[in-house]
């Protein structure tokens, strides 16, 4: 039987085809496929699809366990002991819809003139998602909820869905909607509203076994300016102590699933082609569990793969560190790796240009040469370092020093020549130019042009040169200087506070003098005013209310004052405690004293700096200051031991 034999079955195929427009009313048919009955009318009638509605009467349920079986219709109130995840994930199992429906023509109606409804699925269609879309206008109507739901279940069904199996609960939020538009006459959507109409049972893909090898991952090249920096191309893989160097990820079968079409989901079986086939010596661990293997590092260092075996070591020897050879090498200062680089040739570059190496301890036997960067806790250069090389260390011992040195504690060096120097302290064999900064330095011979910052101490045992500049001077020492500047900067700014509140303050208590007696006078009438049985007069209360509310601004005002004079002495006192550093330094020279030679004592507080030009040829001198009043001091000289 067709499409429209039941309903036309008194008319021929020929007087179905020439039936014209205005003989159309409305078509009661039962079909599985409500698309195609819209497009059969729209061909018979020889009207647009888009002049046609149609109306959902009815809805049949038919499955069928086997192929082979006959499909049976699923009663009112049985479908639930067929939805279950065993009957829907059998793939024998099958489910089909038919609906009675009204086909008629198309009229729109107020509630729907202004409202933008979407349906959505996913890829697998197991879940549906409607969206009233922003803009829409929904008018008050008694059955507004219900007529949403309908309009749902139609393009739900025209997209091939099935309806009422797998229908979630989404009343409540159309109510919500529906309540706000009666109240207000009616309801502009300002942003799109979504929710779940139906949810069917997704399948859960297969996962194939996978070996990643994680600790070669962190240290692939990096991008830098839109281009990847090749000469860091992982010569060596370092790991800290517990970092996970490989996961093996077990292959796992996954789970069918059957979406709103009805239709089953299959899902194909995992692969399984990565499985270990290495082993792993003691300075590895092996956690296993049901997904995965993981293979943590029992201690710090380096990745070594050998004989189908993997190791860490922490120890490595390599001739040169250069973009040719290894590329730069970023091993961490925490992975406990310890570099030794055993090129000596003073010709060479035993570090090469441009190349970085980090490590935890680095010892290079011969050169660093230029823009190379060297980082590690400590550090150990047997030759000479080019003036544009950088070295970042806890502790370092540099034969010769051109380029740029910053250690956190102390800095051993054979000769700096115009080099420069960040330590806590610095422990220098000869100096010819250059600058240190640090809190304690001692130079046993110091030539020409050389400038030395430092808090406590400057020590010389040999001064040969001239022109050197000796300054005592905490802010230009790194680990003091933002501490000093913020300091002085806040102090600043509490006294420029201080001031324009001074200001206020004067004027305010200025003004409460000049009233206090007009006040008390005031007092005095309503006092007698009251003894006479007269009320207060209003004008005299108002004043004395704007007297007390000048009392109470005073109060606050000299409370802020209190505070602000409380910052100011907190911040001085803790730039005295840098202060007392300085006042207590001392600058030594065993040796003689040199032409131009130039001591400085930078104070806090007050900012003030203190000259003193050594006598050229005298010997053995130590360089101090001298306290003369509360807050002076002047430079003074003593000789040493004496």
């Amino acid at each position: 039987m067709g499409l429209f034999e039941k309903v036309f079955k008194k008319e021929d195929a020929k007087e179905q085809k020439n039936t014209k427009n205005k003989t159309f009313k409305h078509v009661v048919l039962r079909t599985h496929d409500i698309p195609q009955a819209l497009k059969e009318i729209s061909a018979n009638f020889n009207m647009p699809i888009t002049s046609l509605d149609f109306r959902l009467i009815d809805t049949r349920t038919f499955i069928k366990m086997d192929e082979k079986e006959e499909w049976t219709e699923v009663e009112a109130g049985d479908w639930e002991q067929f939805n279950t995840t065993e009957i829907l994930l059998n793939p024998n199992f099958q489910v089909k819809q038919d609906y009675e429906v009204e086909i008629k023509k198309y009229k729109e109606e107020p509630w729907e003139k202004d409202l933008i409804l979407q349906i959505a699925a996913n890829r697998e269609k197991t879940r549906i998602v409607a969206t009233i879309k922003k803009g829409s206008i929904l008018l008050p109507d008694e059955r507004l909820t219900e007529k949403i739901r309908d309009a749902i279940h139609k393009k739900m069904v025209k997209a091939g869905m099935l309806i009422g199996l797998w229908d979630l609960d989404f009343g409540e939020t159309l109510d919500a909607l529906v309540a706000k538009a009666v109240v207000e006459g009616s309801l502009k959507i300002e942003e799109d509203v979504a929710f779940d109409v139906a949810k069917c049972h997704a399948a859960v893909p297969a996962v194939d076994d996978k070996l990643l090898l994680l600790y070669k991952q962190k240290q692939e090249p990096n991008e830098k300016n839109g281009r990847i920096d090749f000469s860091r191309r992982g010569f060596i893989h370092a790991v800290e102590a517990g970092e996970i160097l490989i996961e093996y990820i077990k292959p796992r079968p996954g789970r069918p699933g059957r979406n709103c079409q009805g239709v089953y989901v299959p899902v194909e079986e995992p692969k399984e082609t990565q499985k270990p086939d290495f082993s792993v010596s003691e300075n590895i661990t092996v956690e296993e569990t049901e997904e995965k293997i993981l293979y943590r590092a029992a201690k710090g260092g380096y990745v070594v793969f050998e004989d189908g075996k993997y190791d860490i070591r922490d120890e490595m020897e390599v001739e040169e560190v250069s973009f040719k050879t290894t590329g730069s090498i970023d091993a961490g200062v925490e992975t406990d790796v310890k570099i030794h680089v055993q090129e000596k040739d003073s010709l060479k570059d035993a570090i090469g240009t441009g190349v970085e190496i980090e490590a935890t301890d680095i010892k290079v036997e011969g050169n660093v040469g230029a823009s190379a960067v060297v980082q590690a806790e400590s550090v150990e250069i047997g030759g000479q370092t080019h003036q544009s090389s950088k070295i970042f260390a806890d502790r370092a011992r540099v034969n010769v020093l051109r380029g740029f040195l910053k250690v956190k504690e102390t800095a051993k060096i054979g000769r700096i020549e115009g080099g420069s120097v960040i330590a806590k302290r610095a422990e220098v064999g000869q100096m010819i130019g250059g600058e240190i900064r640090a809190m304690e330095v001692s130079v046993k011979v110091i030539g020409s042009n050389a400038k030395i910052y430092a808090v406590s101490s400057i020590d010389l045992d040999d001064m040969r040169g001239e022109n050197n500049k000796l300054v005592i001077d905490a802010a230009e020492i790194e680990a003091y200087h933002d501490e000093i500047k913020s300091l002085e900067e806040r102090i600043a700014s509490l006294e420029e506070e201080l001031e324009k509140l001074n200001e206020k303050l004067n004027e305010k208590m200025e003004l409460f003098q000049k009233s206090e007696s007009a006040v008390r006078t005031l007092k005095q009438r309503i006092v007698e005013d009251k003894r006479r049985g007269i009320p207060p007069k209003p004008a005299f209360m108002a004043k004395i209310r704007q007297f007390q509310k000048l009392a109470e601004k005073i109060a606050d005002l000299k409370a802020e004052k209190a505070e602000l004079v409380s910052g100011i002495e907190e911040s001085k006192t803790l730039l005295a405690g840098y202060q007392d550093m300085m006042v207590s330094a001392v600058v030594r020279n065993k040796g003689a004293w040199k032409e131009y030679t130039l001591v400085e004592y930078h104070l806090l507080t007050p900012a003030v700096t203190l000259e003193y030009r050594p006598v050229p040829g005298a010997e053995g001198e130590e360089i101090y200051l001298e306290k003369v009043d509360d807050e002076g001091y002047v430079v003074a000289v003593r000789k040493i031991n004496g």
